[in-house]
């Protein structure tokens, strides 16, 4: 079984394409190669924001008290004593009493409190409850608040971590820090680190939800692509990670919105006071124009109670202030990471990115229907729909994404979808390009130049078989078989009178062979001219005899006039050709016998032409197969009939059907008046007789040729 190379040249491009597509998905995921993955980490960025625009329900559970410009309270002694950051222990001491009393069910520092002030362990009067104050040290202070809330978590980083006296009493030390992205973006995080002293510590979100879900964070389950997080009455909690061990952050709630509760670090501490000094409601009650104002959404007597509580900075110009770009926003307090990454847990709503898997099968799949596409359809057609697939996929992955947090790849696919695209059409224009070259090269053989134009220039060109009404040519040349018997016999008198033996003798034939091939050329060329100056189809030689015709492949309502003026033409120049070999034979008729001595043609041969036509509805189309010649030809009837006039022709003459002979009346008038008709004569195949007519081509000659084969004859009967 035989097959088409070029066939497969087209699936070859598109696997070659989504090969290479693969490959730098699989640079970007194995060897870091960033070039693709910056632009998918924007198309993520650009999802994320769709997403934040359509918020999911969220936590209700969530709580932040943040240091801000209300804690100017603190600067102007609103506990008694002007302070400046870092505040001594004993104001965190007081925000965790305080909170602690309101019930929160977790509290998290994202605020590095680390060394030891060289005023903490000076005594100080703290107030303990209405009329009554406690003599003791900052430091000890908040020790003793850390332990007695035993739900308070303290930052730490590989560079700041508190001092025994803090962590021993704190429930947790959660890690903060930002791991931002090549572009500087914050989009994932670590789920711990490990410690030599402390083992692992906890992201201080995780930490957080885990207070909430009663996670058993001592049984973790960590796996290369997960952690799993297990609890009481069947809870879990999967954490999925990426080939880093990152997770990623799910940046949906911002720092100030609504549905996190949220209140100043100032006002907390000013509750604390106002509670010790036994005006907690009254202070309260206060606040409720505050809020009423918009800058909180404080309720109810203990609006802290079961919260989890994250305690972080949004200030700025000093070394508290906390910024980064996230996906959401180009610039924003980080502080919002840590209620995002227990929002998630609390919910179950990670980030899922696609395994590598998934993400080579959807370059496969979305570059293959791409393919498809471009293969099948037409190119604005396969273009529309290519974009429309592009389309599709986006939104696709957009609302994955935004109902199920699920991150499909975008750029490597659309990719993968454009380049399969334009490679295909790049391939379709150079193909196409190469066919009608290959078209024009072979119908320029054929036709006229302007014809082969209009068959490469038309949308739609049938070139199977099909029904036409054309006007078919044959028109053979006279003479050549005696031409050729006659140069065969004075080739083989040479070769006995000059003794030529061996590879001197079939040089001889050869040369001799070429001379006459070279003769009846120049006679088939001068018809086919004709045929090409009149725009008709050359269809092939057959043997000494041309057959060419009219009306096809390219329509022309006077296909019977342009074949008969073709041949007109052929006819005329023929005999101008003859003239002309006439004179040169007058010429040669000096040296005859030096030219049969050297083994030269003697004379020049004088030719004429026979010619047949016939105009009917014939069989048009491409004859043969894939695998051999294929030939555009007509067949049928009228096809034989036109055959058989020439046959009838005799020499020098033109003989036409009656049915051309119509077309010419109908079409040019004057030419056909000159037209004369001969009696009905029976020709092979044909029943009946037929009606022809014989087309006078001669004009007024001013030099007389001594050419009888030039002079009109009787129509001779019908070679057999």
């Amino acid at each position: 079984m035989k097959f088409k190379t070029s066939r497969f040249i087209p699936l070859f491009i598109c696997g070659a394409v989504l090969a290479l597509v693969c490959l730098l998905e699989i640079l970007a995921r194995v060897a870091n190669f960033q070039i693709f993955q910056r632009v998918e980490w924007i198309s993520f960025d650009w999802r994320a924001r769709v997403a934040a625009r359509h918020p999911k329900e969220c936590a209700t559970n969530l709580a932040a008290v943040f240091l801000d410009d209300e804690t100017e309270w603190l600067e102007q002694g609103g506990l008694g004593k002007r302070m400046t950051w870092p505040y001594p222990k004993h104001v965190h001491g007081r925000i965790v009493r305080e909170l602690s009393e309101q019930g929160a069910k977790a509290i998290a520092f994202d605020v590095l409190l680390g060394g030891a002030r060289p005023d903490d362990d000076e005594p100080l009067m703290i107030p303990e409850k209405p009329g009554v104050k406690l003599l003791i040290g900052s430091g000890k202070f908040f020790s003793q608040q850390l332990r007695a809330a035993s739900n308070v978590v303290l930052a730490a980083n590989e560079e700041v971590v508190p001092i025994p006296a803090y962590r021993t009493n704190a429930w947790a030390l959660g890690g903060i820090g930002a791991i931002p992205d090549a572009d500087g973006v914050l989009r994932r995080a670590k789920p711990f680190v490990t410690d030599a002293i402390e083992g692992r510590r906890w992201h201080l979100g995780i930490l957080l939800a885990a207070r909430a879900l009663n996670l058993d964070l001592n049984k973790t389950v960590i796996l290369p692509d997960r952690i799993v997080l297990t609890g009481p009455n069947a809870t879990s909690r999967t954490i999925p990670l990426d080939a880093e061990g990152n997770f990623m952050i799910d940046w949906s709630l911002s720092w100030k919105d609504p549905r996190i509760l949220h209140l100043s670090f100032g006002k907390v501490l000013a509750l604390d006071k106002s509670r010790q000094e036994g005006r907690y409601t009254d202070y309260l009650n206060d606040l409720a124009g505050w809020r009423g104002a918009g800058k909180t959404n404080l309720v109810g007597e203990n609006p802290f109670k079961d919260k989890l509580v994250v305690i972080g900075s949004i200030m700025e110009g000093n070394n508290l202030t906390d910024y980064g770009a996230t996906p959401i926003y180009k610039r924003t307090f980080l502080v919002s990471e840590y209620w995002n990454v227990a929002n998630s847990l609390i919910t179950g709503t990670f980030i899922q990115q696609s395994p590598l898997p998934l993400r080579l099968a959807l370059i496969f799949l979305v570059g293959g229907i791409s393919g498809w596409l471009t293969w099948r359809l037409r190119t604005l057609a396969a273009s529309f729909w290519v974009a429309m697939l592009a389309v599709a996929f986006v939104g696709s992955s957009v609302i994955l994404y935004v109902q199920n947090r699920y991150w499909l790849p975008l750029v490597l696919p659309i990719i993968a979808l454009l380049l399969v695209h334009f490679s295909l059409i790049s391939y379709q224009v150079i193909f196409e390009q190469k066919e009608k070259r290959k078209v024009k090269s072979i119908f320029g053989k054929m036709v006229s130049p302007n014809i082969v134009n209009e068959m490469l220039a038309a949308e739609e060109l049938h070139l199977g078989g099909a029904r036409r009404k054309v006007t078919v040519l044959f028109s053979d040349v006279r003479g050549f078989t005696e031409l050729t018997d006659s140069n065969q016999a004075n080739a083989e008198d040479y070769v006995k009178a000059h003794h030529l033996t061996g590879a001197a003798k079939e040089a001889y034939f050869d040369n001799r062979a070429r001379e006459v091939l070279q003769h009846v050329n120049l006679y088939l060329g001068i018809i086919a001219d004709a045929v090409k100056k009149h725009e008709g189809t050359l269809d092939k030689y057959i043997g000494d005899c041309v057959m060419a015709f009219w009306g096809a492949p390219t329509p022309n309502e006077r296909h019977a006039v342009c074949c008969v003026r073709a041949i007109i033409d052929a006819q005329r120049a023929i005999y101008a050709l003859n003239v002309e070999r006439a004179a040169e034979n007058k010429r040669r008729e000096q040296e005859n016998l030096k030219r049969a001595q050297d083994g030269l043609e003697p004379m020049l041969p004088l030719l004429s032409l026979g010619s047949g036509i016939n105009t009917g509805v014939v069989t048009v189309g491409l004859m043969g197969s894939d695998s051999h010649i294929v030939n555009y030809t007509v067949f049928g009837r009228e096809v034989n009939l036109a055959s058989r006039l020439e046959g009838v022709s005799g020499r020098g003459r033109i003989i036409i059907g009656e049915s051309t002979f119509e077309e010419i009346q109908r079409d040019d008038p004057e030419l056909a008046a000159t037209c004369v008709a001969l009696a009905p004569v029976t020709v092979k195949g044909i029943r009946n007789p037929v009606r022809i007519y014989e087309v006078p081509w001669k004009q007024a000659a001013p030099t007389a040729v001594a050419a009888p084969a030039m002079a009109l004859t009787p129509v001779p009967p019908e070679k057999s």
